[in-house]
């Protein structure tokens, strides 16, 4: 591995309780509840997942030294954090601020953040007979000019300074969820780039250097592969410097998914990174891969559902099977193999995620696979390899 090279996992704050997670749910919820109540759909199942250290909280700066000593150990540089601001009202900060900020050994890992601008949806679990995409929302999102530089000198006074915030050339990244509802709020495309500028602009006044702007190229609401390649020219315009994409959990058939038997296997899903990756390659901005651990969103479906699922509309999603640790780690292979094969710059490569529980996405260590996940990266990392086990259900 270059030694260059940033490997940047995803970072879910939902594991620990915060004021707006309590006025919704109740006195000391946090989404482990899901965690522990998830129950198996199908014959061979494998839930609930039991986390290895058990259902701790994640705004305890103890928990984020241990979180940033496993992670750096195999080989993860970086976390990009999801970051929740509507209009000035926040949530789930605490892990970061109060947690990571504050840990001891916070200088073993990088962090950036990725806002989550996208509205704030009740799916803990979602409303029986609702979805994600229906009249289910609480907190909406909202852009304006102004709101990008509030949130310009919030990022400026509590995170932009800190020396282990990541930077790509020299410049400090952040990234954005949608760029559908950016674009949309502030009014197109042009008004993209002028309020991209003048957060730039906002930074470079606080005497910082200035900013490279990510955007993630996925889509949950669009079929197929969940990704729109031609939109990379259009975030190229609005002042974007490269693109990722958040996840990857689908098939290339995912739009003709039998409803009957709403399982993919996780060889399904490692072709769709493959074949989007290649579809990337060569456009008007550097695309940096991303390597997904799987998919089992089970935990946010109301307890009644039955299954096989209702419709294909998050959070039911077909269910990735066999993604077993030793093809987490021959795609996290493939992914650095893209990446020296290409020569894109920025070198990162994210990896989805480091404790997303309820989506099936977690290296974080879990009684099943121990730290297989995290072997597996590092030996990816270290280019290693060994004999492939027998696949399960994972």
């Amino acid at each position: 591995m270059n030694s260059t090279t940033e490997v940047i996992a995803v970072y879910f704050p939902n594991f620990h309780p915060y004021p707006l997670g309590q006025l919704y749910y109740g006195e000391n919820w946090t989404e482990w509840e899901l965690v522990k109540a998830a129950r198996p759909r199908f014959d061979g199942h494998y839930q609930p997942k039991i986390p290895l250290w058990g259902y701790y909280d994640a705004s305890k700066p103890e928990w984020a030294e241990k979180e940033n000593e496993c992670a750096s150990e195999h080989g993860v540089t970086c976390w990009l954090i999801d970051w929740y601001w509507y209009s000035g009202v926040q949530m789930m900060q605490e892990q970061l601020e109060q947690g990571f900020l504050k840990s001891r050994n916070r200088r073993k890992m990088k962090f950036a953040l990725m806002w989550a601008n996208h509205p704030w949806m009740n799916f803990f679990p979602v409303p029986y007979d609702k979805t994600a995409s229906e009249s289910n929302v609480w907190l909406p999102m909202r852009h304006s000019l102004r709101d990008l530089e509030s949130v310009a000198d919030y990022c400026i006074e509590h995170y932009f300074k800190e020396d282990n915030y990541l930077k790509v050339d020299g410049r400090l990244y952040f990234s954005f969820f949608s760029y559908g509802i950016l674009k949309q709020e502030l009014g197109g495309t042009e008004e993209v780039r002028r309020g991209l500028a003048k957060f730039d602009e906002r930074v470079r006044r606080a005497g910082l250097p200035g900013m490279h702007f990510g955007i993630n190229i996925a889509n949950v609401d669009v079929s197929a592969l969940c990704w729109d390649i031609q939109l990379i020219e259009e975030v190229a315009k609005a002042g974007f410097h490269s693109v990722f994409g958040y996840n990857i959990s689908r098939s290339k058939d995912y739009a003709k998914t039998d409803m009957g038997n709403p399982l993919v296997d996780y060889a399904e899903v490692m072709d769709s990174h493959r074949k989007l990756w290649s579809d990337c390659t060569g456009r008007s901005l550097p695309f940096c891969p991303t390597v997904t651990v799987g998919c089992d969103v089970s935990p946010r479906w109301h307890p009644d559902t039955d299954f096989p699922i209702p419709k294909l509309d998050y959070p039911y999603e077909p269910i990735v099977i066999n993604n077993t640790p030793d093809r987490f780690g021959e795609l996290c292979g493939d992914a650095l193999d893209y990446l020296a094969a290409t020569g894109v710059k920025p070198a990162m490569v994210f990896l989805n995620g480091w404790n997303e529980w309820t989506e099936g996405n977690y290296l974080c260590p879990e009684k099943r696979h121990g730290d297989a996940y995290l072997k597996a990266l590092k030996q990816a990392l270290d280019g290693r390899s060994e004999p492939e086990r027998p696949l399960e259900n994972a």
